[in-house]
């Protein structure tokens, strides 16, 4: 059986009410907040309550900055992308840039599932803010990727998501709300771009002109952690409720089902192949420490991969090509990364599709320790398992065994772990 969670955003969504609602699912709560306190954030403290949203009962969750004590800094539901600006001179060296974001989750020793998930929803956080504001990611600068508080609704919700058996997420139609809004940048519509940005390929409604019902943050986690469409014959085990600030005709809340389902029953909307853009540039004149550091830089900033090849070019030199794949829309913006960290002076562009399996991370006990296995499927059936290469070096290095011996015994321990789940 399949661990899923559906999430239905019939009043919108936010960091704060994806808090409340895996919180009121039931998962170990004293488990989350220590994993939670591996991160070097310390400016904030947590409230919770139980509120009723309409008469239905719900988990409320503040995150409140230690500067800002006189309440709660209520981010989540309708403040959070808007008027963050007013906190500025309390809280000017909690305004980061991804790069920033990056590092501190790579010091939290954080598990591995929840270090991609949560990179991931700053990423997409970062490149609909910068498509906004015409910024590569690595120069946005704006408060939703700094704040204290995002940063612990984030990490936060992909923790939840992790304790509650990293199921695989769907998502109803989403909330938008509408009319306008006012933000540092003057008055807005709703969604605000950013937001309407994240939920490009979701499906959306608006029920009238409730202001603001989807966040930046809470668009990112939905990217991030969902797919659109439904799940036919789901077996629901617990359901929970995340409260947000406002109160609206409909109850204010975030509602979750998990659960289980067979791969057969799955129904999704239908994919199609994914188009991508494929940029290529030669060069004969460039040390390979420049070389180096570009191919990172783009992985930094957001492209899907990044590699040298070898070659030989005109009068024999030895040369190296340059090879980057992207989204479509992110294509002038790698052109130009391209032709400022390397010495090309020309870069090509194919333009063409490919599909991806869909990818899991599952976690088995070894005889070493707790492994990560990333698991690829295709139309619900397994096709490739990888053991975390990072898990497994440690444990390898601890042990002072072969690393090979800790990838075998990583893959038997997820056979053996299918085959005890295997329904009677």
């Amino acid at each position: 059986m399949n661990r899923v969670a559906y999430i239905e955003c019939s009043s919108g969504a936010s960091g704060d009410m994806f808090l409340g609602a895996w919180l009121d699912l039931g998962i170990d709560e004293m488990e989350w907040m220590n994993l939670l306190q591996k991160l070097s954030v310390t400016e904030y403290r947590l409230s919770q309550r139980t509120v009723y949203k309409n008469g239905i009962r719900s988990r409320k969750v503040d995150v409140i900055l230690e500067a800002d004590e006189q309440g709660p800094h209520h981010h989540g539901h309708h403040h959070e992308h808007h008027h963050e600006h007013h906190h500025e001179h309390h809280h000017e060296h909690h305004h980061r840039h991804l790069p920033d974001i990056y590092n501190l989750l790579d010091q939290s020793q954080l598990p591995e599932p929840v270090l991609h998930k949560s990179k991931e929803a700053f990423q997409m956080l970062a490149q609909a803010e910068g498509k906004i504001h015409g910024l590569p990611i690595d120069q946005v600068h704006f408060h939703e990727v700094g704040a204290v508080d995002a940063i612990v609704d984030i990490v936060g919700s992909m923790l939840g998501w992790y304790l509650a058996g990293m199921p695989e997420c769907y998502v109803s139609s989403i909330e938008i709300g509408g009319g306008t809004v006012w933000c540092e940048h003057g008055l807005m519509p709703v969604p605000a771009p950013a937001t309407a940005e994240l939920l490009t390929g979701f499906t959306t409604h608006s029920s009238g002109n409730w202001g603001e019902t989807v966040t930046p943050t809470g668009a990112a986690i939905i990217r991030a952690l969902c797919r659109p469409g439904r799940i036919e014959d789901m077996v629901t085990e617990k359901i929970g409720y995340g409260a947000g600030t406002k109160d609206l005709q409909i109850a204010n809340v975030l509602r979750i089902q998990l659960g289980t389902k067979e791969p057969r029953h799955l129904v999704v909307e239908p994919t199609e192949l994914e188009r991508i853009c494929a940029l290529e540039a030669n060069v004969d004149d460039m040390t390979p420490e420049w070389a180096a550091y570009a191919a990172n830089k783009l992985l930094q900033c957001g492209a899907l991969d990044a590699w040298w090849t070898p070659v030989v070019m005109k009068k024999g030199r030895p040369a190296l090509q340059f090879n980057v794949l992207c989204h479509p829309y992110d294509r002038d913006r790698f052109i130009q990364l391209i032709q400022s960290e390397t010495t090309t002076i020309g870069v090509r562009v194919h333009e063409m599709v490919r599909a991806v399996l869909e990818r899991e991370f599952e976690e088995v006990t070894t005889p070493f320790g707790l492994v990560h296995v990333k698991v690829a499927y295709q139309a619900g059936e397994l096709c490739n398992i990888a053991p975390e290469y990072e898990d497994c070096r440690q444990l390898a290095e601890r042990h002072d065994v072969p690393l090979k011996q800790v990838y075998q015994s990583a893959i038997a321990a997820f056979y053996a772990l299918k085959g005890r789940l295997t329904p009677l």
